[in-house]
């Protein structure tokens, strides 16, 4: 879209030579011949510059620029003047005014300056966009969860934000690696700077290399130029490296430089490079698991894992589904021309009740094929992933006489289901240790021994045998 212009001039001369040199230039120019009538067509349509005259007859430039800022605080103005109102033009400035230019008018000045405002003011918007979206969509507020367990991911994620250190983000495909590390990156000090992601499993070893450190003219064939990489474009932002454990063993020897001498080097290079950035690496794969195999340093593993955040799969955080499809139906609702508006009861239930293997990602998926399929207002049907046999969860709900699940039933089960389930995996990941278990719940062992009581938990199948509690 061009940008629009108002020209306000009570010379009419003027006003025709310079609408025929803006709009030969590419602007929509509509013109003004005096204060008044500026005032009502600023009133009435959004303009990106006003070029105004100093000196008119009735409402002067400097009384239309203060009406101006009145209407429309962010519209820059230019103002035009004689030589002999310079002092004037300066006072305009004052007032608001981005710039002046005298008459008779350099059209070559003219030009640059009206680009130059409009340069400016597109940055402006796009940093106010920027910052709206931030808001909206990198906020926690909008990483959708009422899981105790991702409470305690965000209380972590608020630590960590304020600081510079390297953070190590864990967890199986599709549970949100990404976007917590833009939920770290956009709630730092480095927030105004870039965010440079870059899957390492994407590239080949000679492309991941390039990518990351950028390389010199010549310096293989192909490289007909300079380019810089990742880590450069970056610079005074922060680097995202997700499946960092794809990384090939030469490149990792390049990137425990990065993390402990902030300098890279170009391939071809021959000098050090300063950079100044944050890592955020990410992994679904075991680093530990890799290092014993050979394939993953672990010096390397050691600048990575200064501050670990694992986030639970969505099989721990099954209470959060409601919400989550909510969101997505929202997300996407235009699949639909926002007719498919809530899902029923029991296909949220069905969902409940499956093992999401994809997690998230997966669930997003079946939630953007069930609107596109949806014929009404209400999703009924849910295409579930394939599971392996015994992998269903039961998910029985009590229903009233019209076959509708109520609503606080099916909250109290959500919730039954998920702690009971995480309370089993906590037994036998600590082997029955009700002490090492309660401290990791925050709560008193007589508490474990009543939920071990109430969701019929034979506690004898996770000790070891002799282990006491």
């Amino acid at each position: 879209m061009n940008n629009r212009i108002l020209v306000v001039d009570d010379d009419q001369a003027f006003r025709i030579a310079t609408v025929a040199l803006l709009e030969d230039n590419g602007f929509t120019v509509s013109v003004a011949t005096d204060g008044a009538e500026a005032q009502k067509r600023i009133s009435e349509t959004e303009f990106d510059l006003v070029l105004s005259d100093l000196v008119m007859e009735g409402m002067n430039g400097i009384e239309l620029l203060q009406r101006i800022k009145a209407i429309s605080s962010e519209v820059p103005v230019i103002m035009i003047t004689g030589f002999g109102s310079i002092n004037t033009a300066v006072e305009a400035m004052r007032l608001g005014a981005y710039d002046y230019i005298t008459k008779p008018c350099d059209n070559d000045e003219l030009l640059i300056k009206i680009r130059r405002v409009l340069e400016e003011r597109r940055k402006d918007r796009e940093l106010y966009r920027l910052r709206e979206e931030i808001t909206t969509q990198y906020s926690f507020g909008n990483i959708v969860s009422r899981s105790e367990s991702m409470k305690k991911i965000f209380k972590l994620v608020r630590q960590v934000s304020e600081t510079d250190v390297t953070v190590l983000i864990l967890g199986e495909t599709g549970t949100g690696k990404e976007l917590l590390a833009k939920a770290i990156h956009y709630n730092s000090p480095r927030k105004e700077k870039p965010l440079v992601v870059i899957t390492c499993s994407a590239l080949s070893e000679t492309l991941l290399e390039s990518e990351l450190f950028g390389h010199e003219k010549g310096a293989f064939t192909g490289a007909q130029k300079q380019r810089t990489g990742k880590f450069e474009d970056a610079n005074g932002g922060t680097v995202f490296l997700d499946e960092i454990g794809d990384v090939p063993l030469h490149l990792q020897t390049k990137l425990l430089r990065v993390l402990q001498e902030k300098e890279i080097e170009r391939v071809g290079g021959n000098r050090p490079i300063p950079v100044d950035v944050r890592i955020i690496a990410a992994t679904n794969r075991n680093l530990q698991d890799l290092m014993k195999a050979g394939s993953f340093r672990e010096d390397l593993y050691y600048r990575l894992n200064v501050f670990p955040i694992s986030l639970p799969t969505l099989r721990e955080r099954i209470e959060d589904i409601p919400l989550l499809v909510e969101h997505f139906l929202q997300k996407y609702a235009a699949l639909s021309n926002g007719r498919v508006k809530r899902a029923a009861p029991t296909a949220i239930a069905m969902m409940v009740s499956t093992t999401w293997r994809g997690n998230i990602r997966e669930l997003e998926n079946v939630i953007k094929r069930a609107i596109i399929k949806t014929d009404g207002d209400t999703i009924h049907s849910i295409d579930l992933p394939a599971q392996p046999l015994g992998d269903v969860r039961p998910f029985a709900l009590k229903t009233s006489d019209n076959g509708e699940i109520r609503f606080k039933e099916y909250i109290k089960k959500i919730t039954y289901d998920a702690e009971s389930k995480y309370l089993v995996e906590m037994l036998e990941r600590h082997q029955g240790n009700i002490k090492a278990v309660a401290e990791l719940m925050e709560v008193d062992r007589k508490t474990i021994y009543r939920k071990i009581e109430e969701f019929g938990i034979d506690i004898s199948k996770y000790r070891n045998s002799g282990q006491s509690s």
